[in-house]
């Protein structure tokens, strides 16, 4: 059996035209529009193929077809989108979002995705939440992750794609101020991985893992976030997380996403311990059927200042609508609650505020390019898109297209680069500082305590309820964890233990990276609007915040400004050579 100290001795080495590292939909869709655009993407994967938050979807996606009713168009849809972004969303990438995903969505019916349609073949479409006008939401019957998944490997694989999964990139290359691919390890064999590439897309998801309670796989940790921002990219908007409610208990549901939407647009009623609907306090005309956001944020008040149940949770009735909610999607729901002990037609359903969407990421524009040369971003981990919070069912249109569009850029501009040098990037001192860590004799911090006490900080300083002291507080903790980050013992027997290990450990560093941006836009944006509360800053104010904050390194440091809304007249250069099949359906 192979030993610690056999770890990282030989490197793997690998070159590509294209990078996707992720490998959920929007990596995937990325590399149907990189193969588009004549070249040839390597999609790396944490996980195994194909993966991702995407995988977790549940009542559908929305698109402004007309199906539903023809008086609908993209046009409507754009202006809900910007409605309910606070006013923050750019209007290029969202009105981008709102006519693109037609064409993506005709697309995913012919690969196989099993929308489900009316006898005259159009798409049936449910109603969403406000503020959407129309009925928008296509779906599968009942629930949509895993016909997705499904549906984009077996388009992916027939175009040639072969995913490298379990492998964990640690950091981004760059060379001459451009990105040349990426390094990390192939956790499971202890392997070094060295990704030379002309061009580099990020799909890589959000970063719910910084919240314990969470609706995602557990190897989403915000790497893209992380490695964006050592690189030198800029972010925006990290302070705008779309929370959603998520199963308190009991305890073998814990986390379990209940698909919350369904219930209270059916007509439930969110109830505090008391028995009270709460809702009449944040949002009396709306009630249950506020925009998410504000029903998050009544959630997370009534448990912060003690309302909620001894699981620290609020609940769900849906007594009196049962009958209606049983025949819908939300049946497979009511099973999965009925099966562990809770019967939704005379019980409660206790829920709490978890993270569902991170509303910021890497600052794109309408091709997926970022602010460093050669670096793209797509999906949950670009930002700019949905401002401070997203309409219900936003988040597959947004990864459809700008999964699509980062691909396509990244493969029409990768032609104009030349092939890295064998040796570009500063990657051999960080391979060998891996090696010498992975070696280490077992002992220190415990990894597992490591990253609970960076959970535990954020839910207390610098989650959903903010507070200046709090923040402030929650900052300097920040800072304490990760001076303890070198003393962080690597456990297990065997290679791949010590590796996992190893994985798990920079998983949280770049938690405690995204948790710094986090707090640092929160601080400092002192009102409350969308997915940011602040308690000392109750009210929007668009005098002083109707703008965005970016976040950026240097010189080792932090840095902020707030900077005004994107005009809407100022597009982006198109890449050179785009296809004509680029809105190809096939």
């Amino acid at each position: 059996m192979s030993t610690a100290g056999d770890v990282f001795k030989d490197i793997q080495r690998i070159e590509a035209d294209v990078l996707i590292i992720g490998g959920g939909a929007a990596g995937m869709i990325a590399a149907v529009g990189a193969i588009r655009a004549g070249a040839r993407p390597l999609v790396v994967t944490k996980g195994t193929y194909a993966s991702g938050s995407s995988s977790m979807a549940r009542g559908g996606y929305s698109v402004a077809i007309g199906h539903a009713d023809p008086e609908d168009s993209p046009q409507l849809f754009f202006e809900d989108a910007i409605k309910a972004s606070y006013g923050l969303a750019n209007p290029r990438l969202a009105r981008l979002m709102c006519s693109e995903s037609i064409d993506r969505t005709l697309e995913l019916d012919a690969w196989g995705l099993g929308l489900v349609k009316r006898p005259d073949g159009r798409f049936d479409q449910r109603e969403s939440s406000r503020p959407h006008r129309y009925p928008r939401l296509v779906h599968c019957g009942k629930l949509m992750g895993k016909p997705l998944m499904q549906a984009l490997a077996r388009k992916t694989r027939a175009l040639g794609v072969e995913p490298l999964d379990h492998v964990m990139l640690v950091d981004l290359l760059r060379a001459d101020g451009e990105i040349v691919g990426a390094w990390g390890f192939r956790y499971r064999e202890g392997v070094p991985v060295l990704i030379h590439a002309r061009s580099t897309v990020i799909a890589t998801g959000g970063a719910p893992q910084l919240h314990e309670i969470n609706d995602s796989p557990p190897t989403v940790t915000g790497d893209g976030y992380a490695m964006a921002l050592r690189a030198g990219a800029e972010l925006i908007d990290m302070e705008f997380i779309d929370y959603q409610l998520l199963t308190a208990a009991p305890a073998k549901l814990v986390g379990y996403p209940c698909h919350s939407s369904g219930f209270l647009n059916h007509g439930g009623h969110l109830l505090n311990r008391d028995g009270e609907r709460f809702m009449s306090r944040y949002d009396p005309q709306n009630m249950e059927r506020a925009p998410r956001a504000m029903i998050n944020r009544g959630v997370a008040m009534e448990i912060f200042e003690g309302r909620g149940t001894g699981n620290n949770a609020v609940c769900i009735d849906v007594r009196h609508v049962f009958e209606e909610i049983n025949v819908t999607a939300m049946a497979d729901v009511v099973k999965t609650f009925v099966n562990a002990g809770v019967d939704p037609r005379k019980d409660f359903m206790e829920v709490t505020s978890g993270p569902h969407t991170y509303l910021g990421g890497v600052r794109i524009d309408e091709w997926g390019r970022t602010t460093v040369e050669g670096l793209y971003a797509g999906g949950e981990a670009a930002g700019g898109v949905h401002g401070a919070n997203r309409l219900g069912g936003a988040a597959l249109s947004d990864t459809y297209v700008f999964g699509y569009r980062a691909g396509i850029a990244a493969g029409c501009e990768a032609a104009a680069r030349k092939s890295p040098a064998r040796d570009a990037g500063e990657w051999r001192e960080a391979i060998d500082a891996l090696r010498e860590r992975i070696a280490r004799p077992q002992g220190g911090v415990s990894p597992d305590e490591w990253r609970r006490g960076v959970q535990k900080l954020v839910i207390s300083s610098i989650g959903q309820v903010r507070r200046e002291d709090r923040l402030v507080a929650g900052l300097a903790k920040l800072d304490e964890f990760e001076k303890v980050s070198g003393r962080v013992g690597v456990e297990g027997e065997s290679v791949r233990e010590r590796c996992e290990c190893l994985r798990k450990t920079l998983e949280t560093q770049n938690l405690i990276a995204v948790a710094r941006m986090l707090g640092t836009a929160a601080l400092n944006r002192k009102e409350s609007r969308g997915g940011h509360f602040r308690l000392d800053y109750p009210a929007a104010d668009n005098g002083r915040y109707l703008g965005n904050i970016a976040l950026w390194r240097e010189g080792g440091a932090l840095r902020h400004e707030l900077r005004p809304v994107p005009d809407v007249s100022r597009g982006a250069k198109s890449p050179p050579r785009v296809p004509s099949t680029a809105a190809m359906v096939a």
